[in-house]
């Protein structure tokens, strides 16, 4: 596996996100002032990305390991940070969400890159230790970070979603629940509750916010654009959908629609269908 440098967000000397490539997932770093950090989210395939990241700012040790949901992308290294000392943290959903289907999802997804198996020969699916029914601080020397339950109606993008919150600088880290500049996953959650997730959200006031895939938006005229641009998305996107299942309007039409005018210059295009076929599979 190639190793990769991050491309490393800096807030401040105790915050900073990894911004993911082209869409892909973005993870956390809260520095606390010994050097002891709080990881948000971490993925195996990118551990080059994320040990750079933690060398570059400064972070001796990872104390927490942050799980903001279940999926892959920000679950898979529980085993290898819980190896080194970390306490891995989720919720309730969250735990409930890997202890069903968290191995058979993760031996799916891990067997498609033989080389994992190489670099890290007893790899496995790793569960929380530490989960939280609605909220719970994680204190580290120097700053307090607030974690929070974020499903409605326990799902939204999924039955795990977390929120993380750095109030001492208006920070937010929002996980999946929110998408900027590109094309969500819907395919495992609820949109009509993941809109009420928003909806939460929006009630809120941060100078900035991490989403869980694409650029960090700043100033608080920034997140409210960045929530209203994506709850707009997914109203829209899930009417669209209602029509599909009423006769109004063919699949193929929704695809069309989803990739032009407002969305043309969003990222991950090919998302759309496989949302679509997903809903076209299990639509009743």
């Amino acid at each position: 596996m190639a190793k990769n440098a991050a491309n490393l967000y800096q807030f401040n000397e105790s915050v900073y996100a990894i911004i993911g490539e082209d869409g892909a997932t973005n993870f956390g770093i809260i520095k606390g002032d010994d050097g002891s950090a709080l990881l948000i989210d971490a993925d195996i395939r990118r551990m080059d990305e994320i040990d750079d990241a933690l060398n570059r700012s400064g972070c001796a040790k990872v104390r927490y390991l942050l799980n903001t949901h279940e999926n892959f992308d920000h679950s898979s290294a529980n085993y290898y940070f819980e190896k080194s000392g970390a306490l891995v943290i989720g919720s309730d959903g969250c735990w409930e969400a890997l202890k069903q289907d968290g191995e058979e999802k993760f031996a799916e997804m891990a067997g498609r890159l033989p080389e994992l198996w190489t670099r890290y020969p007893d790899l496995k699916m790793g569960q929380l230790q530490i989960t939280f029914a609605r909220s719970m601080t994680l204190r580290l020397s120097g700053i307090d970070v607030r974690v929070l339950f974020a499903a409605h109606n326990g799902m939204s993008h999924s039955r795990g979603d977390s929120i993380a919150v750095v109030e001492r600088d208006r920070i937010l880290f929002a996980g999946d629940l929110l998408y900027t500049d590109y094309h969500p996953v819907t395919i495992y959650g609820d949109s009509a509750n993941w809109i009420k997730s928003i909806d939460y959200l929006r009630e809120q006031s941060f100078a900035h916010v991490v989403p869980g895939h694409g650029p960090v938006s700043e100033g608080a005229d920034g997140y409210e654009r960045a929530l209203k641009k994506f709850r707009d998305y997914l109203k829209d996107f899930h009417g669209r959908l209602m029509e599909i299942k009423s006769g109004k309007m063919s699949p193929d039409d929704v695809e069309s629609h989803m990739k032009s005018g407002a969305y043309a210059t969003m990222g991950k295009t090919w998302m759309v269908k496989r949302n679509i076929e997903f809903f076209l599979r299990t639509c009743k």
